[in-house]
């Protein structure tokens, strides 16, 4: 993943660029005036405690529960310096508890994983799996499911977690961190693993951001940086072929997201909106801008995937935290990670973890506003 850079080099010269030197991050650096604090949150169903980290300076204010990794608000100004969360909330902390993936990080594995497991230096691994022989998202319980173990830290937020050998069927006693940092206007998320013996992992973060006061972010203006991306059989898996963008999936120049994931093309209808891994060309993933507000979300990561998903389940039934329905189309998860089914695609960049080459990965969620036309 990411900055693993041997595993990636071993998937040939395909993805050499944008693993290896244009999906670098620049690294962080501390902000002179910031602020971090804590408060209880409430109490899961197991009787753990959860804590919210805010986290803030003067452009941008973050909170973070040591509960899945929950981005739970990223508050920011429009043109006119109105400060708006700008990620969909769930109301209530049980809420979360019942949604296995919503604003959380996802780990092991993000993604679907075929076949029901894989194989790794030639051994078997066979996974908890659904019927139909998926692995989603690493299975039930998985790291959005947790309550990590959480510290303040500069301008930021440490958590972390064990995930032992063999859960859901993965390999190794896995050491996790997620590292939170403010700076400037950008949220950073630093992705660090060790592993006791070989393993795969592929780690993301499932926000969904909405910039506007909208209820859907239809009228939104997509940019995503990729000349490629990943087609799917019928139980959206990745073949392992890698498409040409064309028609509504070719987001190169920026477009209305509403055309895109309402689009009539069988790309897009197969999967009720935008559900779709692009193939990114380099570290700056995508630019997602609300015309109405002024603000802009820039996506930055050593990634060399995107995930694309514009809420096509939503329904209503569920409510923010501010009691208004979660609609179709209502928030937009831009989740930058390697491949799905990766272990059993070898020409995918590796998402081998090995105990001398920890993984290391970078996402930053970076905010400005644009003036108005």
């Amino acid at each position: 993943m990411g900055t693993n850079t041997k595993a990636v080099r071993t998937a040939g010269a395909l993805f050499l660029v944008s693993a290896l030197t244009a999906c670098a991050v620049p690294p962080a650096r501390t902000a002179a005036n910031c602020s971090v604090q804590s408060r209880p949150f409430g109490t899961l169903s197991s009787g753990e405690a959860v804590t919210a980290y805010t986290i803030r300076n003067e452009r941008i204010e973050a909170t973070i529960l040591d509960y899945g990794g929950i981005i739970h608000s990223i508050k920011v100004p429009d043109r006119e310096g109105k400060v708006r969360n700008v990620v969909r909330t769930l109301e209530k902390l049980s809420d979360y508890e019942s949604n296995a993936t919503f604003s959380k990080i996802i780990g092991r594995f993000a993604g679907r994983i075929n076949n029901g497991g894989f194989t790794l230096d030639g051994k078997r691994y066979d996974l908890v799996a659904r019927p139909d022989g998926l692995t989603v998202h690493g299975g039930p319980g998985g790291f959005g499911s947790r309550k990590w173990t959480s510290s303040a830290a500069d301008c930021g937020v440490d958590l972390s977690l064990t995930s032992p050998d063999g859960e859901n069927g993965f390999p190794g006693n896995l050491q996790v961190r997620a590292g939170f940092l403010v700076e400037n206007a950008d949220l950073r998320i630093n992705y660090t693993v060790a592993t006791d013996k070989p393993t795969v992992v592929n780690l993301t973060h499932h926000a969904f951001f909405n910039l506007s006061d909208a209820p859907d972010v239809y009228d939104h203006v997509l940019q995503v940086n990729a000349n490629r991306w990943l087609p799917t059989d019928s139980k959206r898996v990745p073949t392992g072929e890698i498409a040409a963008v064309t028609g509504a999936m070719d987001l190169r120049i920026g477009r209305k997201l509403g055309a895109v994931a309402n689009s009539s093309e069988e790309v897009i209808k197969a999967n009720n909106g935008l559900d779709h891994t692009f193939v990114l060309t380099g570290s700056h993933a995508a630019t997602l801008t609300d015309p109405a507000s002024g603000r802009v979300l820039d996506v930055i990561t050593s990634e060399p995937g995107l995930v694309v998903f514009s809420a096509n389940g939503w329904t209503g039934s569920m409510r923010d935290g501010e009691g208004r329905p979660l609609l179709k189309g209502g928030g937009l998860a831009l989740e930058t990670q390697h491949f799905p089914n990766s272990p059993n695609i070898p020409a995918f960049p590796s998402t081998v973890v090995r105990q001398a080459s920890p993984l290391h990965s970078t996402t930053v969620f970076r905010f400005t506003t644009e003036l108005g036309k």
